[in-house]
């Protein structure tokens, strides 16, 4: 929905609140009050945040007019006007030309895309010999065109019925008539291609490869599978299953997207082109409507007991105040509103004892804390089967992508793990034990050895015996920093000015005024007599030593540790060293360095003679000596590894 649309059915409301504004710009609430503490926004009150209309609009008119472009970036990010191709849905050998034509067509005509797409399902039927030859005038002219299919003669009355008078246009022949490129759910793949990368974004919707749906469906469906996708868009999965499933009454789509469910019904249709069947396709929502059996007219209880649930679900939909709330109710044990988690945990309910769950997913199912509800929830119910490392797959979505295959049956066996290179086993029981339930993939048997190893050697951590602090969010960077030292300004660091023990030469200065800042940490935290600087966004463990009470920007953290008796610098050589390195990748897998990580790595309580060396040798990297392999060889002897140990180590880190 354009924002012009939205604002104008917020014209009745001359007073809005924070909620309000969220809506109309696609932004976080806090995004809002962060526009108001930058004054940005300009509240009726101090002590409530309401806002007059006006004021919106005049904010809407200075973000169009390119005057603040900060804020252009946050509003459009998720209402992105410009659509993609997403090629890889496409077959390796079809012309893309052909495709990118019809929707040239569609867009230079501005057709909207219902009309599009029946003209281009008629388009498809006649193409696959189920309609007999018409033209564009019959459609103007309302005649009907039959099938001998009479569910088919249904679907087309459905889309008639919507469109009105004089919409079909002439000029509109050549969706008609155009050649269609034989491609599985090509219509599917045209809608997708029509639609705003940013609606997409909303609805968190893309549309999975064909050789991930093909994979899926060969390891677990069977002739007589009885299968669901409930989150089925045009009925990629669903015609996958149909390749495998003689009976189309097995096959079970639901989806919140009406056009989409619409595609899905004709797709299966022609695939079963042959039988006379009613698709068990539905356009409802999936986590309040489907297998409460009351709905679904007499088949909803049939909506149970499945053999297969394969789908690629929403994942981060943002959900309405009122869809929160039932939300809550309706699934009280997920905590993260994260649309994904939901949708699995429906597919447990409605699985048969011992039936299939596979889904596409981001890999921050895995190991990110808020993810933990479900976690928990899957080890409990399920016993995982499979976790393919699938890496990134989707065009314009750069977040790894994981398939996790779960059984409704708890034995907690051996999970195998797919990667690229190689594959191997972990017992379930293994991920049970973790702190927050992760699932360490990225850790083989020998990785799993080498990390016990550590984690068994008596340690404390940081857990209750730190302080933290957020570097600060000026909210305006150019304000507020300069690159030449000024009178009065000091040096500040970024998390790239990091390096393992020191800060680099300094090349950026602020003059320290918290209050007017966004963000501003105690300042005693900036102040600590020592600290450790950490980079925040990394995949590698990066920790400065400072006790000259530097400032720091968001992109490098502070933790101040509280251990007594435990030197501050052995936790840097610690944090720093290849052995830890190794184990915040092999268990973590993460581009951001997370107090939750930090807050579970071992510190182990060794000698003070132990404790003395790590320092000394820290001091010497501190004053730039060539010491660094000298810890590295120290921390591994610590820790008793074998030569063939502390090789797999380094050798992953190269």
């Amino acid at each position: 929905m354009r924002f012009d649309t939205t604002l104008q059915q917020s014209g009745n409301k001359k007073i809005l609140n924070v909620e309000d504004v969220a809506v109309l710009f696609d932004i976080s609430t806090a995004t809002v009050r962060n526009w108001i503490k930058c004054g940005n926004i300009q509240t009726i009150s101090e002590q409530r945040y309401n806002f007059h209309l006006h004021e919106i609009q005049k904010l809407k008119e200075k973000i169009e007019n390119g005057k603040l472009e900060k804020l252009r970036g946050r509003a459009n990010k998720s209402k992105a006007e410009r659509t993609f191709i997403p090629d890889e849905y496409l077959k390796s050998n079809i012309n893309i030309n052909v495709i990118s034509e019809v929707i040239s067509f569609i867009y230079k005509n501005k057709i909207s895309i219902k009309i599009s797409l029946f003209l281009l399902i008629l388009n498809f039927l006649r193409t696959n010999k189920i309609l007999e030859s018409f033209n564009i005038q019959d459609l103007i002219t309302k005649k009907d065109i039959l099938s001998s299919n009479k569910q088919i003669n249904k679907e087309i009355k459905f889309w008639k019925s919507e469109i009105k008078e004089n919409e079909i246009k002439d000029e509109y022949s050549f969706l008609l008539n155009c050649e269609l490129p034989k491609q599985r759910d090509i219509l599917g793949f045209i809608y997708q291609s029509l639609l705003a990368e940013g609606k997409k974004s909303q609805n968190g919707s893309y549309y999975t490869p064909k050789f991930i749906v093909e994979k899926i469906i060969n390891d677990y469906v069977k002739q007589n599978s009885k299968v669901l996708d409930l989150c089925c868009g045009t009925g990629q999965f669903l015609l996958a299953f149909a390749d495998k499933v003689d009976d189309p009454k097995n096959i079970y789509g639901v989806d919140i997207d009406e056009i989409a469910v619409r595609i899905a019904r004709i797709n299966l249709l022609v695939k079963y082109k042959d039988k006379n069947f009613a698709p068990n396709i539905v356009c409802k929502n999936t986590l309040f409507e489907i297998g409460n059996y009351d709905l679904f007219s007499l088949n909803d209880g049939n909506i149970r007991d499945f053999d297969v649930i394969a789908t690629n679900p929403p994942w981060g939909v943002h959900f309405s105040k009122s869809d929160t709330e039932r939300l809550k109710i309706v699934y009280p044990q997920i905590k993260s509103f994260e649309s994904f988690s939901y949708f699995l945990k429906k597919s447990i309910d409605l699985l048969n004892d011992k039936g299939v769950i596979s889904f596409i997913l981001p890999e921050s199912i895995l190991n990110v804390k808020t993810h933990k509800d479900i976690r928990e929830i899957i080890l409990k119910n399920t016993q995982i089967k499979k976790v393919f490392y699938l890496d990134r797959v989707f065009k314009n979505v750069f977040t790894p992508v994981i398939r996790l295959d779960l059984t409704k049956e708890k034995k907690s066996q051996e999970i195998k793990i797919i990667k690229e290179k190689e594959v191997y086993n972990i017992n379930q029981s293994v991920w049970e034990n973790n702190q927050d339930s992760i699932f360490n993939i990225h850790a083989s048997g020998i990785d799993t050895n080498i990390i016990n190893k550590v984690y068994n050697t008596d340690h404390t951590n940081l857990s209750n015996n730190a302080d933290w602090a957020l570097g600060i969010v000026t909210g305006n960077n150019k304000k507020y920093i300069v690159s030449e030292k000024q009178k009065g300004f000091e040096p500040i660091y970024k998390g790239k000015d990091i390096k393992k023990f020191v800060l680099k030469k300094p090349t950026n200065y602020i003059l320290f005024t918290p209050e007017k800042f966004q963000q501003v940490a105690p300042i005693e935290k900036y102040r600590a007599k020592e600290k450790l600087i950490y980079k925040f966004i990394s995949k590698n463990l990066v920790f400065a030593y400072d006790d000259k009470q530097q400032l720091t920007l968001n992109s490098a953290n502070i933790v101040i540790p509280k251990l007594k008796n435990y030197p501050i610098k052995v936790i840097a050589g610690l944090f720093n060293s290849s052995l830890y390195q190794f184990i915040f990748q092999k268990k973590f897998s993460s581009i951001k360095v997370l107090r939750s990580h930090i807050e579970q790595i071992p510190l182990p309580f060794w000698n003070k003679k132990t404790f003395e060396k790590i320092c000394f040798l820290v001091d010497e990297i501190i004053q730039e000596k060539d010491s660094f392999q000298k810890l590295d060889n120290y921390i591994f002897k610590q820790f008793d590894f074998s030569e063939k140990e502390i090789k797999h180590t380094i050798n992953f880190l190269k």
